[in-house]
């Protein structure tokens, strides 16, 4: 049998836990992987949420009360920023992966963020009119 060569060791350049923050594109990528931990959060505390709902009107109405709490509602806004974040950065990325093509014209990535920045806002408005005017 024959031996297999050995390729020598590249060098490389050791990074350290800042390494990230050195290029834009990447601090906007690690950020962005952040705030899926955060959407994640609000995802359980809704399932949660939606769990007491369906068991008992008490236990709900007590998870609610701690929801009304200041620290609740600066976590709330906190998650929302970073929601948007998520969202919005994903919005750009669509059109840069895969982007629309009529003809000879193709969308660009900012076509693509205000088409669905428009259609988020849109859904929005929908559903929180149907949930306080309840039509």
């Amino acid at each position: 049998m024959s031996q297999r060569k050995k390729y020598p060791e590249l060098p490389r350049k050791k990074l350290g836990p800042g390494w990230w923050l050195s290029n834009r594109h990447y601090t906007v990528y690690m950020l962005r992987e952040l705030t899926s931990f955060f959407v994640a959060v609000y995802a359980i505390l809704y399932i949660y949420q939606v769990v007491l709902l369906a068991n008992s009107p008490a236990s709900y109405s007590q998870y609610l009360d701690v929801l009304k709490s200041p620290l609740m509602i600066g976590f709330s806004i906190i998650i929302l920023a970073f929601t948007l974040f998520h969202a919005l950065t994903w919005f750009f990325l669509i059109g840069r992966v895969q982007p629309l093509k009529f003809g000879s014209w193709t969308s660009t990535p900012v076509q693509a963020l205000l088409i669905n920045t428009g259609l988020l806002v849109v859904i929005s408005a929908v559903i929180v009119g149907k949930f306080f005017l309840g039509k």
